[in-house]
This record gives C-alpha cells, sequence and structure tokens, in this order.
C-alpha cells in the first residue's frame, strides 16, 4: 500500500495530534490528487485545532489539517477533462452540501451541512490530498505555491467586498493590518471607492502598503485619539464604509464615530475573549436610527477564480505576506513561532520539501 506523511488530529488538542505515515488517497471518478507543495497556516483555525476542547464548530475528528493550500496535480479521475497532471493548481476548500435549505435558496455560504477541506474533510498539511476537480483552479506562472496559499485569504477577503457592495464615490475604512487586512485594503483600493484608508499599528506594514498607493494610519494600541484625530481631519463628514479586521472591541467603539448614516461596517476579524459595551442600547439605536448596517463576514464560497485573477493582475499583492516556511515535520515548531513571534505574517508549511516555484 501506497503510503504519505501527514499532520493527524486524531480530535482537538496537540496531545492528540501527530505526524505520522497513512494511506495515500484514493481519486474519485470526478476529483484529483494534488501533490502539495506549499499550505499555509491559517492561525485562528489552527489554534482552535492544537486547543484541547477546541476544533471550531465546523471540526471533525479525525482529520487531516490545513485549508490553505497550492501543489501539483498528481492524478484525475476518468470525468476530469479540463486538468491533467503537472498543472500548477490551487482548489476552494469549501463545498456546500446543494441540499439544506441554506443551498437550496441561493446561500451556500450558510450551508448547514457545510464541507471544509482541513476541517472536516482531510486538508493540506500532508504530502498529497484529493478534492473534486471542480473546486480547482489553476495558478498563473507569475504566482509561486507559496503565494497561492493565500488564494483562501484573498477569496474571503473577495465576500467582504461583495458585501461591501462600494458605490462610485464612497469612502472607506479598513483596520487592522494583519494578512487579512492587507489584503483587503488593497481590495477596496482598487474598487469603486473614491478614497480608502488603512490603519494598523505595524509601520512597515503601513510604509509598504503606501508603495501600492494606499493612505495609511499610523495607530497607538493604548490610545484611540491618535487615529482618531488623523481620521477627523481627512474624513470630516465621516466615511460610507468600515472594515475591522482587528477584532479590537475599542477600536470598532473609536471607529463607529466615523460611520456616516446610512453607512455598512463589516465585521471581519472574530472576538476571543469578553467584550464590553458601555451602553447597548445607545449602540443598536444608533444603528436603528442612523440606518447603519453591521456585518459579519467570515468566510467565502466560489470566489476562488477572481481571488487568484486579483493576485495575477497585481491588485492584490501577497508577496510580503509569507514571512515564514517550514518542513512538514517541523509543523509544531511552526504553529509556536506563529503564535509568538510577532513578525509573522503568514507561516507556510513545505510537505514535500521546499518547492523550486
Amino acid at each position: 500500500m501506497r503510503m504519505m506523511k501527514a499532520l493527524v488530529h486524531e480530535k482537538a488538542g496537540r496531545p492528540n495530534a501527530s505526524i505520522k505515515m497513512v494511506p495515500y488517497p484514493t481519486c474519485g471518478d470526478d476529483e484529483v490528487i494534488i501533490k502539495v507543495m506549499a499550505c499555509g497556516i491559517c492561525k485562528w483555525a489552527e489554534i482552535s485545532h492544537d486547543t484541547v476542547g477546541g476544533g471550531g464548530t465546523l471540526a471533525r475528528y479525525p482529520v487531516i489539517t490545513g485549508h490553505e493550500f497550492s501543489g501539483i496535480i498528481e492524478e484525475v479521475g476518468r470525468n476530469v477533462k479540463d486538468l491533467k497532471p503537472g498543472d500548477r493548481v490551487t482548489a476552494d476548500n469549501a463545498i456546500p452540501c446543494g441540499y439544506c435549505w441554506y443551498c437550496k435558496n441561493g446561500k451556500p455560504l450558510c450551508c448547514e451541512n457545510f464541507g471544509s477541506h482541513g476541517h472536516n474533510k482531510n486538508g493540506g498539511f500532508a504530502q498529497y490530498m484529493s478534492i473534486i476537480a471542480k473546486n480547482v483552479v489553476k495558478i498563473p506562472d507569475n504566482l509561486s505555491f507559496d503565494e497561492a496559499t493565500l488564494a483562501e485569504p484573498v477569496a474571503c477577503a473577495v465576500e467582504a467586498l461583495d458585501r461591501a457592495d462600494v458605490k462610485p464615490g464612497e469612502e472607506v475604512i479598513v483596520s487592522g493590518m494583519g494578512p487579512h487586512g492587507i489584503i483587503l485594503a488593497q481590495l477596496f483600493h482598487h474598487s469603486n471607492a473614491q478614497r480608502s484608508v488603512a490603519i494598523g499599528l505595524v509601520e512597515s506594514r503601513l510604509r509598504k502598503l503606501e508603495s501600492y498607493g494606499i493612505t495609511t494610519i499610523l495607530a497607538e494600541r493604548n490610545d484611540c485619539s491618535v487615529h482618531e484625530a488623523q481620521l477627523e481631519k481627512m474624513f470630516p463628514n465621516g466615511v460610507d464604509i468600515i472594515v475591522d479586521t482587528s477584532g479590537s472591541w475599542p477600536m470598532v467603539q473609536s471607529l463607529m464615530k466615523f460611520l456616516r448614516k446610512g453607512g455598512r461596517f463589516i465585521q471581519y476579524g472574530s472576538y476571543h475573549s469578553q467584550i464590553h459595551i458601555e451602553n447597548p442600547a445607545k449602540f443598536l439605536n444608533d444603528l436603528h436610527y442612523n440606518n447603519q448596517q453591521y456585518v459579519g463576514v467570515s468566510c467565502q464560497v466560489n470566489n476562488f477564480p477572481r481571488a487568484v485573477e486579483y493576485m495575477r493582475t497585481g491588485k492584490c499583492k501577497v508577496d510580503m505576506l509569507v514571512t515564514h516556511t517550514f518542513d512538514l515535520d517541523d509543523y509544531f515548531l511552526a504553529l509556536d513561532t506563529n503564535k509568538t513571534d510577532k513578525s509573522t505574517l503568514k507561516v507556510v508549511i513545505h510537505p514535500n520539501g521546499k518547492p523550486e516555484g
């Protein structure tokens, strides 16, 4: 029996995870097998899998984790016509069921039986993986395998862009310049927006965005008055759209002051601790009387082709995002580095050794 190396979680928690030899996947008639060249660590998801009692609502164990992957097609099923061995690809990890109420009513993002490689289907922290061919997207020569792992976060950002529904002439604030914020800042910069600004805490990241033509504001972690003073000068009448990736409630409360009547607030960051709303009635009444929308966005379906096109054309540059790479054998060191090293943006695993492209 052909075997391969993989990171397997028997259940949530590091004591229940190991890198071991497992059977090589089978290739169904409508599937392909990908030789995984790179798989990114999604910090939130992998820490959740790494935590006893964690895993999140999508997780089903045992499972091979990793949902941000790229590689080379190794095999194709007999019904697959438009892909061939040797193609450089990434693939959409999301697989809605197609038969629940939400899927039947055109809302697959809310699927009640949501399938996801790396959560409840085997993912990319393995030398090989199988996936349905319709989810596979070829990657252009100007994207490396490491960069192509960012297709999943870019696809999620495309969902936020769609939900924001930017009208010509509108103005936008994007806050929190981690990987997702850096991606979102670029997408909104190239949208219908008349003007957008990126707010973050790390000056080097903001300088890079400025080299792309994006206006930035350097914030202070514990002093919202710093960015508020700059925003008041830039947007004396407020903005139409605010996108927050920071997961910081003080930042959200600060930014909400600048949301115009009829504006949209996109919550893209998640909260991992208790938050305190000083006056919940006022917060909700402000939304109500100002005709504002508070919109949550957390994932995507079917956005991979657009994500890859954004990267191919340079409208979303991801070369700055991959800061650290590790072999699969060093996965736990990689995850700990992602947790503790503040210089990390995106950490990528190489299941088959460092790729040439």
